[in-house]
């Protein structure tokens, strides 16, 4: 018989949502969310990304992204800077403030993350995602 506590698509969901509000969590009083913190940090690894891309490795609508972006901008964490050969292209930089709060904030993840996977192996943690990534492959529509 089905048992909801031993899905692992209950487990794995309920888990990364647990972890994300502790993450949060971590960020309180910074006055940067999770969320933009993740945006940051794509802006900050990927040079010349556009708003589309962001949405994209974001897993996002990119009318969702553009409003996250807005807020961002508005609070100086990010700028847009228009392409040189196509003014409807807008490329995402980050400002020196944003920079600063973001490697801050990265230091409370990384932290987070030595928290988070305290007393694991490391090679208990390469098979959790050898195992996930496969279950993601084999549940692939197509």
């Amino acid at each position: 018989m089905f048992q909801l506590e031993d899905c692992i698509a209950y487990i794995t969901s309920r888990g990364a949502k647990t972890l994300a509000e502790r993450l949060e969590d971590r960020f309180t009083g910074s006055g940067v969310s999770r969320v933009q913190w993740i945006a940051m940090y794509y802006v900050d690894r990927c040079p010349s990304i556009t708003q589309k891309q962001l949405a994209e490795r974001m897993n996002s609508k990119e009318s969702t992204v553009v409003r996250l972006l807005d807020r961002m901008e508005k609070e100086n964490m990010v700028r847009r800077v228009c392409c040189q050969d196509d003014r409807r292209v807008r490329y995402l930089e980050m400002t020196p403030e944003g920079r600063e709060l973001y490697e801050k904030l990265s230091q409370r993840a990384e932290q987070f993350k030595d928290d988070a996977i305290r007393g694991i192996s490391e090679e208990k943690l390469e098979v959790f995602k050898e195992v996930l990534n496969q279950m993601l492959a084999n549940t692939e529509e197509g």
